[in-house]
């Protein structure tokens, strides 16, 4: 197989690329291609040919139903991801273009199709609670919470603790070594003690710039990005409740865990 070959040949031909698609959910004659398809059974012969000299598919001899061969299931789940992510690309387009996109890692980049059934709250200058008031309803009906926040936000110390304290939500948050100082500054003793104590709260510090401030939770994942001058964004929140979503949230999590250090 010519990868290059694969590529044009899939690419540049609507009707070969779902018909692929089409057999990614099981056999199908072509009959049964064409009704999906929508095509003429010409077109759809000619490219059902085509893809059969690049092995992607085989027919059936007794039952005449095509179907994909290993390497078909293997282009059409990169087909997959490729829509999906030009899916996400165009549906937030003005968001992706005007952030910061280096807090993410490339390969939850690569993956940027599983915020695909995102929704982006927006505010205005006016009237910047709105994401926060939307972010907070959320939070409260949670379970466990996984965060990065290398900003400080003035009430949601407060607001944590209460989670933490009254219905004993597992929280896990990641802060910059300089938020952390601020909020232990900030704090009382006797406060910052309790917390020391709570076996459901986990605080780490990183002392890079994350430049992402997220949140992930049973319920849903928050994120939020940095403008290219390095400020935080706080009138655009992208929120998700899927469950591909919330996966991505906790790998962009898991990455950041690994270089920060545990000080609650």
């Amino acid at each position: 197989m010519n990868p290059e070959n694969v590529l044009k040949m899939v690419i540049t031909s609507s009707v070969r690329h779902k018909v692929l698609l089409a057999l990614s959910e099981g056999p199908k004659t072509l009959g049964e291609i064409h009704g999906q398809v929508g095509s003429t059974k010409s077109t759809i012969s000619h490219a059902l040919s085509d893809l059969m000299d690049e092995m992607l598919i085989i027919q059936e001899p007794e039952t005449k139903q095509y179907q994909l061969t290993n390497l078909g299931y293997l282009v059409s789940l990169q087909m997959k991801n490729i829509m999906g992510a030009l899916e996400s690309i165009r549906k937030f387009e003005e968001f992706w273009l005007s952030h910061d996109l280096s807090g993410i890692p490339e390969e939850l980049l690569l993956r940027i199709g599983d915020l695909r059934d995102s929704e982006l709250h927006t505010t205005t200058p006016e009237y910047l609670k709105l994401p926060h008031e939307i972010y907070m309803e959320l939070i409260r009906t949670s379970k466990w919470i996984k965060g990065v926040s290398p900003i400080l936000f003035a009430d949601y110390p407060e607001e944590f603790l209460e989670l933490a304290f009254g219905e004993e939500v597992d929280i896990e948050i990641i802060t910059t070594r300089t938020v952390y100082e601020k909020l232990v500054e900030l704090s009382a003793p006797e406060a910052v003690e309790k917390v020391r104590n709570l076996p459901n709260v986990r605080l780490y510090v990183i002392d890079e710039n994350p430049k992402v401030a997220f949140t992930v939770t049973n319920n849903f994942l928050s994120l939020g990005l940095f403008l290219p001058n390095g400020t935080y964004d706080m009138m655009n929140d992208l929120i998700s409740t899927s469950e591909r979503a919330k996966k991505w949230g906790i790998e962009l999590f898991e990455h950041y865990k690994r270089r920060a250090e545990r000080v609650i």
